[in-house]
């Protein structure tokens, strides 16, 4: 086993790959939990075959190497999180006509590296890391589960999806995946409004994945509709505030992972 499929951390550590590198290391601990399955990646929500992912070792960055020279750069600038007043850390738009490209593999290798900057950045500054800086949020699932649980009357659902909501609007940083995959009620449309409003009016990074493109440009399929079609001009304006579109080439590498 690598040292890079052990530990997020690995690539900072001195002790990685020695004998004191094993699943007792307080600071594995602290990110990935006493089983590798909490701490602060665990907390993140990160789906189970992303939690050691980072730009690194992306399987996506092969196939993607304009994309991933621009993401080298950008990961320098999550050290602005530990400047009171700093420049603002841009939020990104993740997008490809097909699906399968990388988009969430990427964001999730990002959120990992923003894991890392502020425990290792905290821990250097002589502060208290973040206990859940980062958070991955499924939109296709999240609306499955907002519709199933306003279907039934489920109530208990609805204040578990109001707390997930918070937790969106405030994390430091935010992964919002699949957003536009389908059309949205206008309850639900509110509630994505609510966590994409917070956060741009308190600068707060966010990295969105999508299948339909924030803005059509010249060569685009005219059929297809933009993010503003699938939502409204309200959300639209939100979303592109501070925000880059960066465009993921190729089809569908899905189970050659």
């Amino acid at each position: 086993m690598t040292n890079e499929s052990r530990c997020i951390l690995a690539k900072y550590c001195k002790a990685a790959g020695s004998t004191s590198c094993t699943n007792q290391c307080p600071h594995y601990i602290s990110v990935h939990g006493v089983n590798g399955d909490g701490g602060r990646v665990g907390m993140a929500g990160t789906p189970k075959d992303y939690k050691l992912l980072t730009l690194t070792n992306s399987p996506a960055r092969e196939g993607q190497p304009a994309v991933y020279a621009l993401l080298d750069d950008y990961v320098k600038t999550f050290n602005r999180q530990f400047e009171e007043g700093g420049a603002r850390i841009k939020s990104l738009y993740l997008y490809s006509k097909s699906p399968g490209t990388g988009k969430t593999t990427t964001a999730v290798a990002l959120m990992n590296e923003w894991i890392i900057v502020n425990y290792l950045g905290s821990l250097k500054r002589g502060i208290t890391p973040t206990q859940r800086p980062a958070y991955f949020l499924d939109v296709n699932e999240f609306q499955s589960r907002y519709n199933l649980a306003t279907m039934t009357g489920n109530e208990s659902e609805l204040d578990a999806i109001r707390n997930e909501i918070r937790c969106c609007q405030i994390v430091p940083f935010l992964v919002m995946d699949d957003i536009g995959v389908r059309g949205a009620s206008d309850a639900f449309r509110s509630y994505l409004h609510s966590i994409i409003n917070h956060r741009a009016t308190h600068s707060l990074p966010t990295v969105y994945t999508s299948n339909i493109p924030l803005e059509r440009r010249e060569h685009d399929d005219a059929h297809q509709k933009t993010f503003a079609e699938v939502f409204d001009e309200r959300l639209y304006d939100r979303v592109r505030d501070q925000c880059a579109e960066i465009r993921f080439v190729g089809k569908s590498k899905r189970g050659r992972r």
